[in-house]
């Protein structure tokens, strides 16, 4: 065919696009505004290639990658069904991707495309008569925002389902070819199964344009997306390289004017992409992610490219915390059993039941950071008047369980009407009927009142406990001690018939027994004065 008729083939072509759709009349054949590679990369953590997943990360995951992507025969220039030639041979672009888990239900992302290397032949427009400013060869795509939001979860329902109300931002180089010249919500829902190590992935949605973009006879509109595809597990063959995933996927834009017509397909393309990819970590929260697609059709040219490839490099940082306790999976110890958070190794993620190692769980235990027997709560007794530091207000200074644990300046040992009064306890090793040295200089001051005062007595030694332990087992234990305490009196001299001995085990309280200083003020002995032929005045 002679230049000039092909010429005016084409110009008829154009002119026959324009009167076929009444609306584009007033638009400039010329006008671009469109990206001419327009299935994206997805930035979300959980998802396909391109396609949106239905499972959300831990919340404060978050991703980042770059991503490199080459494209070989984006815009063919045809005449009928003879393709003439590529108008756009090859273009490279980078995406910025990024990703972070607000809360369980809501993840925002982005992507920031940008334009590395564009190679036109805009010659081949302007020897068939079409002359044409060429796109630049670098430029800025449509910054798209990429909010996802949880609907539906596994496994409480059969299917996983979330939203990603999509907005792509006007771009500076529309004119280009790089981006859009104005907004686009491309708003989808995103649907996920898994069966075993193969998560089945489904997107449908709508591209919603504020403005008509075209070139000669292609007009970009309003759209239908769609896509399938499928994510396995496999197991790691390479060495060091873990989260092995093989990917494949496969995209349908389609204009909503006429979806799938191919009667008008010089104007209205319906592009269809087949993407197929390999992804894994190789250290760490570092991976890498290999893919390549090409157009589905019998010729090449808007979303049916020649060849694909896109290589990333990421960093996921997947917080999964299945114990809930802020801790992520893989920095948790026990990642199925929350932390304590109770000042004690808590970055380890494990709940320590018995910090001071005392053999007393946390829970019961008054010190849990100090170690101490289980007769004063866990707590230590530091200077050993067997009031446990926690509520002793002189835990270095040994005093009586009347005085709050502190010394007192008054006599230790009176002698009154009824009774000797002692002020404090005859101190015993635990669960036994010895007494601790601490208290030979108590016992000595009632020996000596005794022995001032012959005439004094009997006097019944009571022996009295807390309520720890059996009742049987406490009555034992204070008629063991009182014996003790006559013993003593006896070896220093004091006559055994002055002397008489009974335990009450806890029958006589004089506290209560639920704080640690109500049982240290019951654990007591006593000098009764009785009369003679009788255990004790009533």
């Amino acid at each position: 065919m002679p230049e000039r008729s092909k010429r005016t083939a084409l110009g008829l072509a154009a002119a026959c696009a324009l009167l076929a759709w009444p609306a584009r009349a007033s638009h400039e054949p010329f006008a671009r505004g469109f990206d001419v590679v327009p299935v994206k990369p997805t930035a979300a953590l959980h998802s396909g290639i391109a396609l949106e997943g239905a499972r959300m990360p831990g919340t404060k995951s978050y991703r980042f990658a770059v991503l490199l992507d080459p494209n070989v025969g984006v815009l063919s220039l045809k005449r009928g069904s003879e393709k003439l030639g590529e108008l756009m041979p090859f273009r490279s672009d980078v995406h910025l991707l990024f990703s972070y888990q607000l809360q369980p239900r809501i993840e925002i992302g982005a992507d920031l495309p940008v334009t590395a290397l564009q190679v036109h032949n805009f010659g081949l427009l302007e020897k068939n008569g079409f002359p044409q400013t060429a796109p630049a060869p670098v430029g800025l795509g449509s910054l798209r925002v990429l909010p996802r939001l949880l609907l539906l979860e596994r496994p409480r329902f059969p299917i996983a389902l979330a939203v990603v109300p999509e907005l792509r931002l006007p771009s500076p180089s529309a004119k280009d070819f790089a981006g859009d010249a104005g907004l686009v919500f491309a708003p989808r829902l995103a649907a996920e199964r898994d069966f075993g190590p193969v998560t089945v992935l489904g997107n449908i949605g709508y591209r919603l344009r504020n403005y008509h973009a075209q070139f000669m006879n292609l007009f970009v509109g309003n759209e239908f997306a769609m896509g399938a595809g499928a994510m396995i597990g496999l197991p790691n063959y390479i060495p060091r390289v873990t989260d092995l995933k093989l990917l494949a996927e496969m995209h349908v834009v389609t204009p909503t004017e006429a979806p799938f017509t191919f009667g008008q397909s010089d104007s209205l393309k319906t592009p269809w992409e087949l993407l197929v990819g390999v992804r894994g970590r190789v250290k760490g929260n570092w991976g890498v992610e290999l893919n390549v697609g090409r157009g589905i059709g019998v010729m090449t040219g808007y979303g049916r490219e020649t060849f694909r490839a896109m290589v990333a490099v990421r960093y996921d940082f997947d917080f999964q915390d299945r114990d809930g306790d802020g801790i992520p999976d893989h920095l948790d110890a026990c990642p199925d059993v929350p932390e304590d958070f109770d000042g004690f190794e808590d970055q380890d993620g494990c709940p320590e039941d018995d910090n001071d190692k005392d053999g007393i769980p946390d829970r019961e235990d008054g010190c849990p950071m100090e170690p101490g027997p289980k007769e004063y709560d866990g707590c230590p007794d530091r200077d050993g008047d067997q009031i446990p530091d926690n509520v002793d207000k002189c835990p270095d200074d040994a005093g009586a369980a009347e005085d709050l644990g502190c010394p007192s300046a008054e006599p230790e040992v009176v002698l009154e009407a009824e009774r000797i009064r002692v002020r404090g306890q005859i101190l015993f090793e635990t669960g036994e009927a010895i007494i601790q040295p601490i208290s030979f200089k108590m016992l000595d001051e009632v020996f000596k009142v005794l022995n001032d005062n012959p005439e004094v007595g009997p006097v019944l030694i009571e022996g009295h406990t807390d309520n720890r332990g059996t009742k049987a087992y406490n009555q034992d234990l204070s008629d063991r001690r009182a014996k003790a305490v006559v013993d003593y009196l006896v070896r220093k001299g004091i006559a055994k018939k002055r002397l008489q001995s009974k335990g009450y085990g806890f029958d006589r309280p004089v506290a209560d027994n639920d704080s640690p200083l109500g049982r240290a003020k019951n654990r007591r002995t006593e000098f009764k004065l009785v009369g003679e032929g009788e255990e004790e005045k009533k």
